[in-house]
């Protein structure tokens, strides 16, 4: 099938036909959330999208449905801050990275429905996760300012 995704400053997810340009389908479960990252599981089952209201959100992709929205679970609080980047691991798809404004990259496990960990420092402002082939080595692309200049 011929479909890109999108994802939109007012909060919404498309489906769009990328021949002919027609939209196939729309869904926006929140229209305050400006939407900034989107992702697909490793075998198109799952869509993941974040943005400015610090969740991630998982999406069945055959259904367009609602499955979970990943917040904290627990001590691990998640994001406290706008979220720039998701990022499904490719050798387990049950593994999702997000980053984002906060220094923080939270690693959820789709099973546990939360985070399983948090890891500081990165302070991700675009899509610049990337994990390795090996499944567990993972790159970030951070932004810090160094006042010392």
């Amino acid at each position: 099938m011929n479909v890109l995704v999108s994802a939109q400053a007012d909060g919404s997810l498309k489906h769009w036909h990328a021949t002919s340009g027609k939209c196939l389908h729309a869904r926006n479960d929140k229209p305050d959330n400006h939407l900034f990252a989107i992702d697909f599981s490793p075998d198109g089952t799952y869509l993941a999208s974040a943005g400015r209201d610090c969740h991630v959100r998982l999406y069945d992709e055959s259904t367009k449905s609602l499955v979970q929205t990943l917040k904290e679970k627990g001590d691990l609080p998640g994001h406290s801050n706008r979220v720039f980047s998701v990022k499904f691991n490719q050798v387990n798809p049950n593994i999702l990275f997000s980053g984002g404004w906060d220094n923080t990259m939270q690693v959820y496990d789709i099973r546990e429905k939360g985070p399983v960990a948090s890891i500081f420092g990165p302070h991700v402002c675009g899509d610049a996760i990337d994990v390795r082939n090996d499944g567990y080595t993972v790159l970030t692309g951070s932004y810090r300012q160094d006042d010392a200049l």
